[in-house]
This record gives C-alpha cells, sequence and structure tokens, in this order.
C-alpha cells in the first residue's frame, strides 16, 4: 500500500520540470534581496542568474527557516486528503527547520491522531537532499510503503556523499568556513578549496588545493574510491551549480567520462537560493551514491 504523500522542501534544488516527474509536495522557503522577500521556489519568482549577478554586486541576501506555522499549515493541507506523509528536511548540520518541524508535527497530532508523519532529517543540502528524494520517488513508485521507505531512507542517508568548491574564496569565508585572511591569501595563490559534508550534515573543508586543474582531478578519484560499484557505478550523479555552467559542464563531461553506466547521465541544476546566499556565485556541487562520507579524511 503506497497511498501517502512524499513531501519535501524546495531547497532541493533540482528544477521545476524533474520534480513533477517526481511526483512530490514541495513546500518553499523564502529569502530577502535588497529589502524584497522572494520564494526560493527554483527559480521562479526570481531568475537564478539575477540572484547571482546581484550577490557578485555587493547585494548580501538573507535567509530564514521554515517557521512551525508555516509546516503546520502545509502539512495540515495534505493530512486533511486523508494520508500519511514522509517528509525530507533541510540538514540540521545547516538549519534549525527540522527543529520546527517536529514542533508542527507535535501540534497537528491533536487533530490529526490517525496519521503518521514520518520526519527525516536528510543531513544533507541542496541537489543532495535532492538526489535522496529522487531515490525515494522511484521507491515509492516500485511499491515501498511509508514506514518501510522511511526507514530506508534512515539507513541509507548517509551514502549521499557531495563536495563542492568555489574558487571565490570571498564567499567561502563570509560563511565562516575559511578565515578572511586565508581568503586572500589563497586567492593569490589560486587555492580551491574542497569542502565535504560529515555525518553530521556538517560542511567541512576537507582540503584547499592548488590550480583547478588539481581540484578536479582529486574530485574524479575521491568518487573512483569512493562510488558505490566503482567504474560500474549505475546509480545518479547530481551536479550543483551557482552560475558556473562552464565548469559544471567540464564536470559532467569528466564524471561520464569516467563512469559510462551513469543511470540518465549527470544531469546540472541550479545551487537555489537559500544555499546560494550562503557558498555564493561560482560554486560548484556533486553528488553521488557513495560507500563513506569524508572518506580518507576522517580520523
Amino acid at each position: 500500500m503506497t497511498d501517502y504523500i512524499l513531501s519535501c522542501e524546495s531547497t532541493i534544488d533540482l528544477s521545476v520540470d524533474y520534480v513533477n516527474k517526481l511526483d512530490v509536495s514541495v513546500i518553499n522557503a523564502n529569502y530577502e534581496l535588497d529589502g524584497k522577500n522572494y520564494l526560493d521556489d527554483f527559480g521562479q519568482s526570481l531568475n537564478m542568474k539575477t540572484f547571482y549577478d546581484n550577490m557578485r554586486q555587493g547585494a548580501s541576501p538573507s535567509t530564514s527557516r521554515i517557521n512551525t506555522g508555516e509546516y503546520v499549515e502545509y502539512l495540515k493541507s495534505l493530512l486533511e486528503k486523508g494520508q500519511d506523509v514522509v517528509h525530507i528536511c533541510l540538514s540540521t548540520g545547516m538549519s534549525s527547520q527540522y527543529e520546527s518541524l517536529l514542533e508542527a508535527i507535535n501540534i497537528l497530532k491533536e487533530d490529526f491522531p490517525e496519521r503518521k508523519i514520518y520526519p527525516i532529517d536528510s543531513k544533507m543540502a541542496s541537489a543532495g537532499v535532492g538526489l535522496l528524494v529522487s531515490k525515494l520517488s522511484k521507491l515509492k513508485k516500485e511499491g515501498m510503503n511509508a514506514e518501510q521507505l522511511y526507514n530506508w531512507a534512515q539507513e541509507n542517508k548517509l551514502h549521499v556523499i557531495n563536495y563542492t568548491s568555489n574558487e571565490n574564496l570571498e564567499y567561502v569565508a563570509r560563511g565562516g568556513r575559511i578565515s578572511k585572511t586565508a581568503a586572500s591569501i589563497g586567492g593569490v595563490l589560486h587555492i580551491c578549496p574542497l569542502i565535504e559534508v560529515d555525518d553530521q550534515g556538517h560542511m567541512i573543508v576537507t582540503s584547499k588545493i592548488r590550480t583547478r586543474k588539481k581540484l578536479l582531478k582529486t574530485l574524479l578519484q575521491k568518487m573512483q574510491d569512493n562510488a558505490i560499484g566503482g567504474q560500474d557505478y549505475n546509480d545518479q550523479v547530481f551536479i550543483s551549480t551557482a552560475d558556473n555552467i562552464e565548469l559544471s559542464n567540464e564536470v559532467k563531461e569528466m564524471i561520464e567520462e569516467a563512469f559510462p553506466h551513469i543511470d540518465g547521465g549527470v544531469k546540472i541544476f541550479n545551487i537555489g537560493p537559500t544555499v546560494g546566499s550562503h557558498i555564493g556565485p561560482g560554486t560548484i556541487a556533486i553528488f553521488y551514491w557513495g560507500k563513506e562520507r569524508m572518506a580518507g579524511n576522517k580520523k
């Protein structure tokens, strides 16, 4: 019995067309730019190139978590359909949004005692959550029930692996992941930070690599060592880009050449404003299914 709703947040950073194919319900986050509020809705309210151009010109967008009241209103509309809900949330390692989700679930129990909401802390962000949601959508369509889907997600979510980098260290420094001094020196030396997501869903700078060429070589080697199935990897790979399509296409070609059996080829999506506000234009991120998070970096 699969009569339940798979739900997530717009911070999965996929495209509208792709999301529509997944048959998932989405609650939109929101942000503020130059004193105006926008929905984080896959670039429909504000084109993502315009968003990142504004950042390049000095704008500092601000984001806020989806609050308890917003979750209550959204989830109530789903429960009123008489179905249970499996909801995937942005990582607790990057936002307190999950706390609001749990508060909303407790509030709704009184009015909907017969219904179940299964909350999942994705321990991931951006299209990495999208990769998990895409897999869950497939399993749901194959007949997995709500409890089975929830259990599968809890057991496998840490196999979503992420590598992120931005050659413009100004934005990495703004996010507090390196110092302003290190960013200044690193810019002169053409250093590219390699950022990974740990088991708790935090973004961690694990390497500082000199030159883009060495960065791409490192990314590919790490994928080859860690991808489930090695070079026979046959699952999905997503790339997220913050208005850096040229580099994203270069990485896409590199990965597809090394992994010829990728399901549907590498897909490229925009990094949405909620995540993009903190990592800045020029960022690219790779997401795939691997054996271990931060492989080779754990003490």
